[in-house]
């Protein structure tokens, strides 16, 4: 096996831990807030915690990728997080669980940003939408085991079980990805980089002088605050609307997610790879056709009482949401050249969550403990918080239109 294949399957193995990480979370919300008595609210300022500190500590490693060895970062950040996991097994308060969230954020963030320039740089531009399907399949594969083993786990052994479960293979992993070799910045690009030795600061205005990254940027936002509400509280509303078991919440929701997921970041990846030979904007303009399209499907699953029509309806809605995974993140890594990638990755990334799903699952469960305070049934009170999602889907896709390589760049 090559060294960039070698690298693809340790950093998309990683990708998968970190989801099973992130969602074993939203599986086990119900049984964790019963017995810490946490408001949705503060169930939901989980996420804010563990992403504010995400994002802030993204720059930091982006700014150390661009000098140092990256696998090795990567793998402290992979211990880091997978050593927090397991702790919050132990917790018995509030201010403890959310110090252990944060030190996952931190160690996340190392991952997050130096994994997709790391592959971009071991694989040439003409790969790099097939590269990252691979990759970005571990999302739904990931959260699906998150769902899945946290709910199963969860049921039978508790809600504490579920950390230990979610923490263990990240320290396997961590070990591995220390002792691989650093591709070299830029050598799969088509064209030699001018600016290799640009300080940080015009690394910074070169990436926002980007008209194509900023538009996939405030593209991903929206996705990021839709997919945050979600995600978070998709099972919690099985559980409260449908009285459905906190085992079968996580089952059934990891499988609409790992099912979606393969389907739809497969086929935005194939259908960008094989299209845009011919015209360069198809993958912007088909991820922002196909979100704009899960938008009437996630309203009618928040609004329907019938348990079978949610599924279906979430099935669909998920599937077309998944497709726009590839494309974009393909293209916000390739518009860029390779003295700025990973500085430009780690702001997308400090900028996807500190406005997208650091904020959008607590205001959702705000709006529910509103809701619920006015007299709204538990579950309809979560359904109509979780609308809030809605209009952010509608305005990822409309976003997209401005990634279009047709135009000439401004500014």
């Amino acid at each position: 096996m090559s060294p960039a294949r070698r690298l693809l399957l340790l950093l998309t193995g990683i990708n998968l831990v970190n989801y099973l990480d992130r969602y074993v979370v939203a599986a086990i919300l119900e049984p964790l807030g019963r017995e810490l008595r946490l408001s949705d609210a503060q169930l939901g300022r989980l996420t804010f915690v563990f992403i504010a500190v995400y994002m802030c500590a993204a720059p930091v490693f982006g700014y150390l990728a661009d000098r140092f060895h990256r696998p090795r970062l990567v793998a402290g950040g992979v211990a880091l997080w997978s050593l927090a996991t397991l702790g919050a097994a132990f917790v018995h308060s509030y201010p403890a669980l959310l110090v252990t969230r944060s030190l996952v954020g931190v160690g996340e963030a190392a991952y997050a940003s130096l994994g997709p320039a790391m592959l971009a740089d071991g694989f040439p531009e003409a790969d790099r939408a097939r590269t990252f399907t691979w990759f970005y399949l571990a999302i739904p594969v990931g959260s699906a085991f998150g769902y899945g083993l946290g709910g199963l786990v969860a049921g039978v052994w508790g809600w504490r079980a579920s950390f230990l479960v979610a923490g263990l293979p990240g320290l396997l992993l961590a070990v591995w990805m220390a002792f691989q070799s650093d591709p070299q910045r830029g050598l799969m690009d088509a064209a030699p980089d001018a600016d290799a030795a640009l300080p940080y600061l015009k690394r910074l205005r070169h990436v926002f002088l980007n008209r194509i990254w900023l538009a996939c940027t405030a593209s991903y936002v929206a996705y990021t605050f839709a997919m945050g509400g979600l995600s978070t509280w998709g099972p919690t509303l099985l559980q409260r609307r449908f009285a459905v078991s906190t085992a079968r919440a996580g089952v059934v929701f990891g499988a609409l997610a790992v099912v979606t997921g393969i389907l739809g970041t497969f086929l935005g990846g194939y259908l960008t790879d094989r299209w845009q030979r011919r015209w360069p904007d198809a993958g912007v303009i088909l991820s922002g056709l196909t979100l704009v399209a899960a938008a009437p499907p996630v309203a009618w699953a928040l609004a329907t009482g019938r348990l079978q029509a949610a599924y279906a309806l979430f099935f669909v809605a998920m599937f077309l949401l998944f497709v726009n995974t590839s494309p974009v993140n393909a293209l916000t890594v390739s518009c860029l050249p390779a003295s700025v990638r990973a500085t430009g990755v780690a702001v997308n990334v400090l900028l996807i969550h500190l406005l997208g799903d650091a904020i959008s699952p607590e205001l959702v469960g705000q709006r529910a403990d509103t809701l619920h305070a006015l007299g709204a049934a538990s579950g309809d009170a979560l359904a109509r918080g979780m609308g809030l999602v809605i209009p952010a889907i509608l305005l990822s896709g409309v976003a997209l239109w401005w990634a279009r390589r047709g135009r000439p760049a401004e500014g």
